[in-house]
């Protein structure tokens, strides 16, 4: 039911007929990574707003499953791979990698910084260019770009969900989560 749900979510937020927005504030690993991706726009805080110029309280981004012993879900690694180009996509779902704010825009997986207390302002001025735009024209130009890889998530969705199913529950798998949970722990 989980994985049915995460992802309707997806193919609610990336098919939404309106202007979806992204305001990301802080750490947005994974699930998070993927709500941003599903947006239209993504604005980041350059720093976390009390953290000023320190990289240790700036927010990062990614997919980093494989640090914790899976991998993402082929339709979210295909999203990946088509926000930020193939062989970026590849090494950062490889590696796992969480990108700080100004890496994160200079591959194409955020769209603007500000800091860190002007990211809903300007998340909302972002919104008020978005509406300028009709929207029959506006959601008729996105589906362009989005209806194929969304009609293929539709298409296949009990088989991702087998897929995903059989990746977490596998010995090894569960054993490398393991792992990075007590990892955190002592963190």
């Amino acid at each position: 039911k989980f994985w049915e749900s995460f992802q309707q979510l997806f193919l609610d937020l990336y098919g939404s007929r309106l202007a979806v927005i992204g305001a990301i504030e802080g750490h947005a690993p994974a699930a998070g990574c993927m709500l941003a991706m599903a947006c239209d726009y993504r604005i980041m805080a350059s720093s976390d707003g009390d953290g000023g110029g320190d990289k240790n309280k700036r927010g990062t981004i990614g997919l980093n499953e494989a640090q914790f012993g899976i991998a993402a879900p082929p339709w979210l690694g295909q999203l990946m791979i088509r926000t930020i180009g193939f062989r970026k996509g590849e090494e950062a779902l490889t590696l796992g990698t969480l990108f700080s704010p100004e890496d994160a825009l200079s591959i194409g997986l955020v769209d603007k910084l500000v800091e860190g207390d002007a990211v809903v302002d300007a998340s909302y001025e972002v919104a008020r260019t978005f509406t300028k735009i009709p929207p029959q024209a506006r959601f008729a130009s996105k589906m362009l770009a989005r209806k194929e890889f969304l009609d293929d998530l539709v298409e296949n969705r009990d088989t991702d969900t087998a897929h995903f199913c059989n990746f977490i529950l596998n010995d090894t798998v569960q054993l490398g989560l393991g792992a990075y949970l007590e990892k955190l722990k002592r963190k």
